[in-house]
C-alpha cells in the first residue's frame, strides 16, 4: 500500500499483518479520491479542510488526505495492534500533532469525547469492519 498523490507521494503505509483490518486498497482509494476531486456533484476542497477517519486502520484514507494538504485529520481506532500500525505511519511520515490527533478510543462513545465535539469536518470517512453491529447508531 502506498500514499497515491501529494507531498507524500509513493510513501508506503504500514498495514496490520493479522486479518484484523480491511485494508483500503490503492484502486479503490484511488476512486473515491477522483470522485471528491473531479464530481460535479461533491464540493470537497482539500486544501484546510479537517477529515474525520472512522475505523481508520493503518490510517491510509487519513494520510492520503494529508498528503493532499488537508489542515488537519482526525483518525479514531481502537484495535491496538492497527493503532499502533497507524501511529508508526504518521511517525513514519513526520506528521506532526498538530496536523493529525489519532485515538484509540471506541467510535460508539467519541459523541461523549470532549474533542470529539470540537470537531467540525468538512469530510467523514466511514470504512467499519464488516461485522460491526451498532453501526446505524454510530451514523446518528
Amino acid at each position: 500500500m502506498r500514499i497515491i498523490s501529494g507531498k507524500y507521494k509513493g510513501k508506503k503505509i504500514l498495514f496490520p499483518s493479522k486479518l484484523i483490518t480491511r485494508p483500503l486498497r490503492d484502486r479503490v482509494k484511488e476512486s473515491i479520491f477522483n470522485i471528491l476531486q473531479h464530481s460535479n456533484k461533491i464540493q470537497f476542497e482539500f486544501k484546510n479542510s479537517t477529515v474525520l477517519d472512522l475505523f481508520s486502520g493503518s490510517g491510509s484514507f487519513g494520510l492520503e488526505c494529508l498528503s493532499r494538504e488537508v489542515e488537519k485529520v482526525f483518525f479514531f481506532e481502537k484495535n491496538p495492534e492497527a493503532f499502533s500500525i497507524l501511529k508508526k505511519n504518521l511517525n513514519t511520515l513526520n506528521i506532526l500533532s498538530a496536523n493529525a490527533i489519532a485515538t484509540n478510543e471506541d467510535v460508539s462513545l467519541i459523541q461523549n469525547n470532549k474533542l470529539f465535539n470540537q470537531i467540525k469536518p468538512n469530510l467523514i470517512f466511514l470504512d467499519p469492519p464488516f461485522k460491526i453491529k451498532n453501526i446505524d447508531n454510530i451514523i446518528n
